[in-house]
């Protein structure tokens, strides 16, 4: 603050040092860090400093309506802070200190500028070199521009002197628009016109000096992942290819103009290039005040982009053409990517709305990665991205980069709460997901984000770690200090990893699976107490865990009133868990066997995988009751031979010979839904059917079974419903490759025969699904399957 006012003429103290200064009370807002955002005369009957406030939302309408209450009431001591200084004129000042004024100190970097209002006109102050270049050009754009004949108003200026302009007021009856309307369209229109151009990159410069600039950025904290996908675009730009550059304000914001009739008053000109991407100036306003003001997501900002395109008449700014829409969009996020990660690495301290910004280009880069990356590749980079900055550590996670995550593997990370909360947060609002489920325990967030593929993500976010109730390591020691590997991860140490693999196995009663065997060694060279236990426990091959166990208890985190409290929540837990992670059933009915077994192994071990929930096949029915021609047949013996029965067998011929075996059966089904509930479904499991009741109803060569559709169905009625039914199909050619017996007449009409039936009873009964799924891709059928279990479970 002293500095800035000594520019403009004064020379402030907090004391006295001469003793002929005089006096003055000053009334500030403080930024975060508690230095000072804006400061105006205590004597000031009005709220001047509004002038830097942009009222863009419904929040600071609020916040700016309050203020002007205060000071209508005449009680600004009371919510103002409020300090006496010394002043003493140090040269022919440029505003009456004693008059009314308001100074905002501007935003801390190389590029700093204070603007100050008093003599109802607006003064801005450069305090660095770079900020005074910034006025300079400013300045002279804006003289240029007065002497242009144009359809929007600018600021008269005048030039003080190097680091200071003077600017007029064209607030005077304007209002901010907050979405792009008729007039900003004009406008634009009307800029891109002034030096338009197309040229080859090869000779735009300013292209290439942002470019130099960006490859030369050493800052870690600019997220890795993002520094990736700009260069892999940068890698597609050629010399010779075309691109369309005009004028550009630079920064085209709600917070820079005002909107009077019809009329666009525009100011702020410090960033303004004859060289920028045509349509730049569109995409900054929509983009900056949905993210920074609306909060909004990319979804909603790139639907924005596409809408707001096109006026009221029908003309749209691209001429309704989608590739230079995107062209032009590829052009705007590498320009000003570039620039801004570039003033970003030269400001030690980063404000909040870096990060928002950054996880938002991030995003919108993905749009010209569709053919590169898939959209769960897409995610993890932008999760590893969105927390680089944070303490974590990721357990388990292998040595390359983050995308190449196997599909069936989910990422375990050690953060703390308020980082859970914040990829929570993101992974529900991005925009290549499409549903999260989220089991929130006392301790961890158990994520599961379906991707718009219909692929699956899955985390653990933890914070805490604890198995079964007991807090077996410390979560702070695990995520602290952690560095940051060449792919942009910040891996837990590997004996953390080790420590946490071993405790969950052993305090579960399950063996260390043979995939993470080589965290043994580690533990057994160890000489830390806790991997003395469990290598102990490891040697008697888990046949006693008590005495590690007991050595866990021991850890005061485990001990008195905190051992009471993490017993309570392991118990809340557990109920919770109980409550809301019941099984279901699953069937899949088909006419090619041999998809459908295929089909069904993938999905199985993908729930166990993905979804995390034990699985169970059974082959058709509950298989309560033997086979009526299987009496003298172990049960291993009769499901087999079940599964070899040639689907051409008929025995029964006649609705007689097949209702006898049909009512055997279907008291299979009845008793059997009870057992197979109480056995797996409330226990948590999965249970899939091969092949299923349906087969009695359409399909009577496979079940050998001959009755009327009419009984069938009416039979069906009075089982528990499947939860989820899926019938897989192919074209009648691609089965008749793989079965020779059925003709292709009868192979369609069994197609059409089971779609029919699974489109009345969705119509009938809608807490079941029941879907028809063409097989043509097994990714895609499986992600399909896996999305809708996960949505509607």
């Amino acid at each position: 603050m002293k500095t800035i006012l000594k520019l403009t003429g004064y020379d402030f103290s907090p004391k006295k040092i001469t003793g002929n200064e005089e006096s003055i009370l000053l009334s500030y807002i403080a930024n975060r860090d508690g230095s000072p955002r804006w400061i105006w005369n205590s004597e000031n009957n009005e709220p001047l400093f509004l002038k830097f406030y942009n009222v863009g939302s419904k929040s600071s309408w609020l916040y700016a309506k309050l203020i002007q209450i205060v000071f209508a009431l005449q009680l600004q001591r009371l919510f103002f802070k409020q300090k006496k200084w010394f002043y003493s004129v140090d040269k022919n000042p440029l505003f009456d200190c004693k008059s009314s004024w308001a100074l905002f100190t501007g935003t801390v970097g190389s590029n700093n500028k204070a603007i100050l209002y008093a003599n109802k006109t607006f003064y801005k102050i450069a305090s660095t070199e770079n900020a005074a270049q910034l006025i300079e050009n400013e300045y002279k754009v804006m003289k240029e521009l007065q002497l242009t004949p144009k359809g929007f108003t600018t600021p008269l200026v005048r030039k003080i002197n190097k680091q200071i302009i003077q600017l007029s007021d064209v607030s005077i009856n304007g209002k901010r628009k907050t979405k792009i309307s008729d007039s900003h369209l004009k406008v634009l229109n009307e800029m891109a016109l002034i030096k338009k151009q197309t040229i080859i990159v090869e000779n735009w410069n300013w292209f290439h000096q942002l470019k130099s600039n960006f490859l030369e950025i050493q800052d870690s904290r600019i997220p890795q992942n993002l520094v990736r996908k700009i260069e892999f675009l940068l890698n597609t730009v050629t010399n010779k290819q075309r691109v369309t550059i005009g004028f550009s304000q630079g920064d085209f914001t709600p917070w820079n103009q005002f909107q009077q009739g019809d009329t666009i008053a525009l100011y702020d000109w410090e960033l303004a290039r004859l060289d920028r991407p045509f349509a730049f100036d569109y995409f900054h306003f929509v983009i900056q005040q949905g993210v920074l003001v609306d909060s909004k997501n990319w979804s909603s900002i790139y639907k924005d982009l596409k809408e707001q395109c096109v006026d009221s008449q029908g003309n749209c700014l691209f001429h309704n053409d989608l590739d230079t829409f995107k062209t032009q969009l590829k052009w705007y996020f590498l320009t000003n990517c570039m620039h801004y990660l570039k003033e970003y690495a030269a400001q030690e301290k980063w404000q909040n709305k870096i990060e928002r910004l950054l996880n938002l280009w991030n995003e919108g880069l993905d749009l010209f990665f569709e053919e590169e990356k898939v959209p769960r590749e897409l995610v993890i980079m932008e999760i590893f991205d969105s927390i680089q900055n944070t303490e974590y550590g990721a357990l388990k996670f292998p040595n390359y980069v983050p995308e190449k995550l196997s599909e069936t593997s989910q990422i375990d990370l050690v953060i703390e709460k308020k980082g859970a909360k914040k990829l929570l947060h993101l992974l529900m609002n991005h925009h290549l997901v499409s549903h999260v489920s989220v089991q929130k325990k006392s301790f961890m967030y158990a994520i599961q984000a379906i991707l718009i593929d219909g692929s699956i993500l899955a985390l653990d976010l933890i914070w805490q770690i604890k198995v079964r109730g007991l807090e077996v390591m410390n979560a702070h020691e695990v995520y602290k200090n952690n560095p940051l590997s060449p792919f942009g991860i910040k891996q837990a140490r590997t004996i953390d990893s080790a420590r946490f693999t071993a405790l969950s196995c052993l305090l579960n009663n399950t063996n260390v699976p043979s995939r993470y065997s080589h965290y043994i060694p580690l533990l057994e060279k160890s000489q830390n107490v806790l991997d003395l236990q469990i290598s102990y426990c490891i040697q008697n091959n888990n046949s006693d865990t008590s005495r590690l166990l007991q050595f866990i208890k021991k850890n005061p985190k485990n001990q008195s009133f905190l051992y009471f409290n993490n017993m309570l929540m392991y118990v809340l837990d557990t109920l919770k868990n109980y409550a809301n992670n019941s099984g279901y059933v699953i069937t899949f009915n088909g006419i090619d066997d041999t998809e459908q077994s295929t089909a069904i192994e993938q999905i199985a071990q993908r729930i166990q995988k993905q979804l995390r929930k034990p699985v169970v096949v059974l082959r058709q029915r509950p298989s309560i009751l033997p086979l009526l021609s299987k009496w003298n047949l172990s049960k291993e013996v009769t499901q087999l031979a079940t599964i070899n029965i040639p689907s051409s067998q008929e025995k029964n011929k006649t609705t007689i010979d097949s209702l006898l075996p049909f009512s055997y059966y279907y008291l299979n089904y009845i008793i059997g839904q009870f057992v197979i509930y109480f056995k797996y479904i409330i226990r948590g499991y999965v249970v899939v059917y091969d092949r299923y009741y349906f087969d009695f109803i359409n399909d009577h060569k496979q079940s050998d079974i001959l009755l009327p559709k009419k009984l069938t169905v009416f039979g069906y009625d009075f089982l528990m419903l499947p939860d989820f039914n899926f019938f897989l199909f192919s074209d009648a050619s691609t089965i008749m490759k793989k079965k020779q017996e059925p003709i292709k007449n009868a192979i369609e009409e069994l197609t059409s025969d089971y779609k029919q039936l699974f489109e009345r009873q969705q119509k009938r009964r809608s807490l079941s699904i029941y879907q028809s799924i063409n097989i043509v891709d097994s990714d895609i059928t499986m992600n399909q399957v896996l999305k809708t279990l996960t949505i509607m479970n």
